[in-house]
């Protein structure tokens, strides 16, 4: 895996304005994090949005930065996805035989897989969602309240009868956290500000990329690829249709059922007996749950470890997204199988509870 795109690295000790100011320079909404050499972690732009942070000159950056164990280049491109996808990570970091780490994002990842038959005969009405949006003349504080209670990345301004001006993502929404001034040395300096004061329109960009709903997806996908951006939206005249970003199109490489995309991976090395026996499960908890909420995307991924003689351990993780909200769950077994079906219980569990409550 080539990664020639410049990374921007960040010191562990870093102050949070120092290294959102880099961020904010090179347009990168995640950045590796290093202790001299040694890599640590990641910094995301919006999990420095979501946060309260009085005095970004004095604060680190130390409880923002995500540990992540490096994956290897030859981790086969599902297995990268759905890791990703389960553990809602907008990056994810690489390690090469020479021990360099870079970092990869689901717009990467999408570059690898864009050529899939999937998406020949997919328009971006399929992939697109509804968002959550707000106004011009709202406050960075009620964009920042809907990024961090709704677990959102981005939010289009909206003005009358649903027309676009604009879009804000967690980058830009930094901007406002940050306010970034030259010295005459050239080096960026920041201070806090307050943010209900600050207003969205001034941030947002006026004109980000934009499709229509029949378009075809390969179209959206190489907009995205040419102008390297995660969102591009689905417009009908001046008024919004929908979002699409990367997650939303890598989702349908899944196999569907009944309308919900499916993805599983780590099973490659089971026999295709096993790999029946998983699919039936899927297949039938989808079904059952289908039956009283709406779900978007199922995505499962199964760690194998080797602990005793021949016999193998599974780890699984699963992601449930409905329109009620986002589930998680994990379990383990001796059987691969039983560790599936355990995932998918809990799953279940989780989705009754919230439904008896609302």
């Amino acid at each position: 895996m080539k990664r020639r795109e410049k990374q921007v690295m960040v010191d562990y000790e870093e102050t949070v304005n120092k290294a959102a100011s880099k961020m904010i320079r090179e347009k990168k909404r995640a950045a590796l994090v290093m202790d001299g050499m040694k890599f640590v972690g990641i910094l995301v732009a919006r999990d420095l949005v979501k946060k309260k942070i009085d005095n970004p000159d004095k604060m680190k950056i130390k409880p923002f930065t995500k540990k992540i164990t490096p994956i290897p280049p030859e981790t086969p491109i599902p297995d990268m996805l759905n890791s990703m996808l389960i553990n809602d990570y907008k990056a994810m970091p690489v390690r090469n035989s020479k021990g360099n780490v870079s970092l990869l994002t689901r717009l990467d990842i999408l570059k690898m897989v864009k050529e899939n038959p999937v998406f020949k005969d997919t328009k971006a009405m399929d992939a697109m969602n509804f968002p959550y949006s707000v106004s011009g003349s709202d406050s960075l504080t009620t964009a920042r309240s809907l990024i961090r209670n709704l677990n959102l990345s981005r939010l289009p301004v909206l003005g009358k009868e649903n027309r676009l001006e604009g879009l804000v993502d967690t980058l830009d929404l930094l901007k406002g956290i940050i306010t970034i001034r030259r010295s005459s040395s050239g080096e960026l300096y920041g201070e806090g500000i307050k943010t209900d004061k600050i207003n969205i329109k001034s941030l947002m960009n006026k004109n980000p990329p934009k499709t229509d709903s029949n378009d075809n997806l390969r179209k959206v996908i190489n907009t995205m690829i040419k102008q390297n951006t995660p969102t591009v939206m689905v417009m009908e005249g001046d008024r919004v249709r929908g979002i699409i970003t990367p997650g939303d199109i890598l989702k349908l490489i899944g196999k569907e059922v009944k309308g919900v995309y499916v993805t599983i991976s780590g099973l490659q090395d089971e026999d295709n007996f096993i790999k029946t026996v998983v699919d039936e499960e899927i297949t039938n908890e989808v079904r059952k749950l289908a039956k009283f909420i709406v779900i978007d995307s199922l995505i499962l991924h199964v760690d194998k470890y080797h602990e005793r003689g021949k016999r193998s351990k599974y780890s699984v993780k699963g992601r449930l997204v409905t329109r009620r909200g986002i589930f998680f769950a994990g379990d383990f077994a001796w059987d691969v199988t039983k560790a599936v079906r355990g995932v998918l219980q809990k799953l279940e569990r989780e989705v009754i509870k919230k439904k008896e409550k609302t």
